[in-house]
C-alpha cells in the first residue's frame, strides 16, 4: 500500500515524520555503512534497490493509497542486514514518489509502513529462527526466507489497514471487504518470490547473502 497526498490529516503527518526520523538513527552508525565501503557490496546493493524499485512499479489497485504490489524487504534483510535494507526501502519509496506514484507528504507512512517494519521484522524473525530453530539450509530458506517474507508483508497491510482506520478515509469494514483479502493472498506470493529467490542465491551466490553463514547451514554434523 502507497499513500498518496491528502489521505493524512496534518497532524498525523506530523507524527509520521517524527516518527521516520527515529527511524534514522541506526543509520547513523559508522558499522551501518561498513559493508558499503566494498565496491562489490555497493554495486550489489545499489542493483538490488534498483530491481526492488522495478518489482513495486508492477502494481495494482482499486482506491488512491490500496494499492498492491509486491515489497522485497526480507530479500534486502537477509542480502543486507535490516540496517541497509531499510535504507534501501526508504530510497525506493522516495523514488516512487518522485514518480508520482505516491505521495510525497506521504513519505514517512509509506517509509515505516514498506520499509522499516518489514525490514526490522524480517531481522527479528531471522534471529528467532536462528535461536529457535536447527542449523539447517532448509530452515533458512524457508524460515528466514519464505514464512518471513509472507509475515512481513501481512504485518506492512495490517499495519497500513490500522493506519487508514485511525487517520484515513477509509472505514474498516471497506478496507476488510477490498483491500486485506488481496493483500494478505499476495503475502504468499511475496512468499515464493522470497523463497525461490533466496535459495536460487544460496545456491549459486551464498556471498550475496550476508546473513546466510555457510559454516553454521553446511557443516556437517
Amino acid at each position: 500500500m502507497n499513500l498518496t497526498t491528502g489521505l493524512l490529516a496534518p497532524g498525523w503527518l506530523a507524527v509520521l515524520w517524527g516518527a521516520w526520523a527515529l527511524t534514522l538513527l541506526p543509520l547513523l552508525s559508522r558499522s551501518a555503512w561498513q559493508p558499503l565501503r566494498q565496491p562489490a557490496r555497493l554495486n550489489l546493493w545499489c542493483a538490488a534497490t534498483v530491481v526492488v524499485f522495478t518489482l513495486w512499479c508492477i502494481r495494482t489497485g482499486i482506491r488512491p493509497g490500496l494499492g498492491l504490489h509486491l515489497l522485497g524487504a526480507t530479500i534486502l534483510t537477509l542480502m543486507f542486514g535490516p540496517r541497509l535494507a531499510q535504507l534501501a526501502l526508504y530510497v525506493v519509496v522516495a523514488a516512487v514518489a518522485a514518480t508520482g506514484m505516491a505521495g510525497i507528504e506521504a513519505y514517512p507512512a509509506n517509509a515505516l509502513l514498506n520499509g522499516a517494519l518489514p525490514a526490522w521484522l524480517s531481522w527479528a524473525l531471522f534471529r528467532l529462527a536462528e535461536r529457535c530453530l536447527p542449523a539447517n539450509i532448509f530452515v533458512f530458506i524457508f524460515g528466514a526466507g519464505f514464512f518471513t517474507g509472507a509475515l512481513a508483508m501481512a504485518a506492512s497491510a495490517l499495519a497500513a489497514v490500522a493506519l487508514h482506520v485511525a487517520a484515513g478515509p477509509y472505514t474498516l469494514a471497506y478496507l476488510t471487504e477490498y483491500y486485506l483479502p488481496y493483500a494478505l493472498l499476495l503475502a504468499w506470493g511475496e512468499a515464493f518470490i522470497t523463497g525461490m529467490v533466496i535459495a536460487l542465491m544460496v545456491a549459486y551466490y551464498p556471498q550475496w547473502v550476508m546473513l546466510f553463514d555457510d559454516k553454521r547451514y553446511l557443516a556437517r554434523r
